[in-house]
């Protein structure tokens, strides 16, 4: 069985995900057009309709070219994404972006849990990575919840839309 395979459903911790569609883009502009989502992700922003339909697109193509999953975060009996999940099993990295009006719900770390443990014990990684600002509080607390530890590696500099970012590297064994 392909794990990769579409599309793909993985439901735990009171949580469903599952492949975003067409029927999402809406959905993903409220979603993504957030001023911290544009802080800490390379989301495009402004996010708008065009922005969703590009972003569907590249997710279906780094699914085919790279076995890169980008999944909705779901209720099971409520189709509407909540946020998104993602797990780019190349680097062993996994993350999440949580819509503004669905915060503080537990939602990132039930998510990030369901797609830490698929990305160990269905696709086999020997770890997963969180690469995390240390800053950013909220996602530092999801990290040591997950039971992540941070890593003695150096933190890794990006520049994201004209910002530079050092974000540190937290690890999670089986």
């Amino acid at each position: 069985m392909n794990p990769f395979a579409s599309p793909l459903v993985i439901t735990g911790n009171g949580l469903l995900l599952r492949d975003f569609t067409e029927t999402d883009l809406p959905v993903m502009v409220d979603l993504f057009d957030d001023p911290d989502v544009a802080l800490r992700t390379p989301i495009a922003s402004p996010f708008d309709l065009a922005a969703a339909r590009e972003y569907l697109a590249a997710m279906r193509r780094t699914r085919a070219e790279e076995n890169r999953l980008h999944l909705a975060i779901t209720r099971p009996g409520e189709d509407v994404p909540l946020g998104m999940v993602f797990l780019r099993p190349a680097l062993c990295m996994v993350g999440y972006v949580i819509g503004k009006r669905h915060r503080r719900q537990g939602l990132a770390l039930r998510s990030a849990q369901v797609i830490t443990e698929f990305a160990l014990r269905t696709v086999g990684l020997p770890h997963v990575l969180l690469e995390i600002e240390a800053e950013n509080t909220a996602s530092v607390a999801v990290a040591r919840a997950l039971g992540a530890r941070r890593s003695d590696a150096d933190p890794v500099e990006v520049v994201s839309k004209g910002r530079s970012l050092r974000l540190d590297t937290w690890i999670i064994e089986p």
